[in-house]
């Protein structure tokens, strides 16, 4: 029977689909766990040596990892960008954060205040979710960027925060993000006295921070 040897994948031959299954699961030396099983061709047995037969045919591929996964498609990208990079990949639950660091193009990746970093996380994540809904959430950073970045956020609305409690009106922020919106909304949700909503269209908007309505218990935010 003939097989094609692929990179990470086999096609293989058999009377049926199991001994096709078995023999490419043979030839990549993993368990049926560990691979996407995809049937070519069903087969069928021949009759009475009469009619011949035809074989099943299967591709059998190895399971790649969510991390592997996505660490493939961020270097593909980069390297379309021409950027040489080093990724550093940390795990938590439901989510990768997949440090970059480069050779000088820092400010490349990042853009004006994280934009195009935030751009790049947005395709990545959308690849993913694309091939397979379960696929963890990828954060995507640069040399320690988005760590600074939501610090100096949380700063900054805290700073606007006490601002507006003592001149008593609304103060406006510059355009942001979703995720850097979701920064601001998240840190001054715990104080009762100002409340903060989105205005704007498109991904990127602005936050107004406003003293909240007396008596007020739900205040809106908008992403």
């Amino acid at each position: 029977m003939g097989e094609q040897q692929m990179a990470n994948s086999v096609e293989s031959t058999g009377k049926n689909v199991a001994e096709a299954t078995k023999r490419a699961l043979h030839k990549l030396g993993i368990s049926r766990r560990d691979a996407e099983i995809t049937i070519l061709k069903e087969g069928r047995p021949g009759f009475l040596g009469i009619f011949p037969g035809k074989p099943a045919r299967v591709r059998a591929s190895r399971k790649i990892s969510p991390r592997r996964h996505a660490e493939e498609i961020v270097t593909a990208i980069l390297r379309r960008m021409s950027v040489s990079c080093q990724l550093h990949v940390t795990e938590e639950k439901n989510a990768l954060i997949i440090d970059i660091e480069t050779a000088g193009a820092d400010g490349l990746l990042i853009g004006k205040g994280g934009h195009t970093l935030s751009a790049l996380e947005y395709v990545v994540n959308r690849i993913l979710q694309r091939e397979n809904r379960k696929s963890p959430k990828i954060i995507l950073d640069v040399s320690g960027y988005s760590r600074r970045r939501e610090d100096f956020l949380k700063a900054k609305a805290l700073s606007l925060a006490k601002e507006v409690k003592s001149a008593k009106k609304q103060v406006t922020m510059e355009p942001l993000d979703a995720a850097d919106r979701r920064i601001v909304h998240a840190v001054l949700k715990a104080d009762p006295a100002v409340e903060t909503v989105s205005v704007g269209s498109g991904r990127v908007k602005s936050i107004v921070v406003a003293p909240a309505k007396r008596g007020s218990r739900s205040r809106r935010r908008r992403k």
